[in-house]
């Protein structure tokens, strides 16, 4: 039997800064043996605290694909009052880590994913393999699965519930097109609608913009333990 897999998020990016941590760190740990002198010593000092940062932050990254974002799915979802008929929307849903996630808490419900699939923000990213753990998950007579721009989301105004993303927005280029994206999901909430945002940036900018268009905005703050990385998430309410 096939175990769901979520994959890797930003792989390119969690090798190269484990390899380049590990080799600034060993290199800057030989530098004072070809001549010792105090300049070598601070740059071999520089070397190696710049390599063990590098090091540190890709084994976080390691650390929240294979069980921060599970936490960190887990925690979103647990800041909603499920009814089970709630319509929901995944921006960003990759292999549909939250889309499936919320659709558990559905009974006559649709949870609804959209993105671009982009294999460099994802390992084995395709709309495919977000259909195959669909299946495997048990909910695919739950979800509805589309391609589509955060920027300009085809929904009709107060479509949904719920609306949630993880490591998405920070995406979009250029980055004026964020607020595009962040008034986009202030559209299509329903009022007295929940939508909740977690990236690894600092979730401020997008809280200015939900404030801009009109929602409410409960909290945005760092939950660094519960992904294990680098995570912040907005919570925002439409009156």
């Amino acid at each position: 039997m096939r175990k769901v897999n979520y994959g890797v998020d930003a792989p390119n990016i969690m090798r190269n800064l484990i390899l380049l941590g590990m080799i600034i760190a060993i290199a800057g740990l030989k530098l004072p043996l070809l001549s010792p002198n105090i300049i070598l010593t601070i740059i071999s000092y520089l070397m190696v605290v710049f390599g063990t940062v590098f090091y540190l932050l890709g084994m976080a990254m390691c650390a929240y694909s294979l069980k921060g974002k599970y936490r960190t799915r887990d925690l979103m979802l647990s800041k909603i009052n499920w009814q089970g008929n709630e319509m929901v929307l995944d921006i960003g849903t990759g292999q549909g880590l939250l889309m499936n996630g919320a659709a558990k808490h559905l009974t006559t419900g649709k949870s609804v994913g959209i993105d671009i699939w982009s294999s460099k923000d994802l390992s084995d990213n395709s709309i495919n393999k977000t259909l195959a753990n669909a299946e495997l998950e048990g909910v695919k007579d739950k979800i509805n699965i589309r391609n589509e721009d955060a920027r300009s989301l085809t929904f009709a105004d107060n479509s949904f519930d719920v609306v949630l993303s993880l490591l998405c927005i920070h995406n979009i280029e250029p980055k004026a097109d964020q607020e595009k994206a962040c008034f986009e999901i202030a559209r299509v909430l329903k009022p007295n609608g929940i939508a909740l945002i977690g990236d690894y940036v600092p979730t401020t900018a997008y809280a200015k913009a939900f404030a801009k268009a009109g929602l409410i905005v409960k909290s945005s703050k760092p939950y660094f333990t519960t992904a294990y990385a680098l995570m912040w998430i907005v919570e925002v309410t439409k009156a």
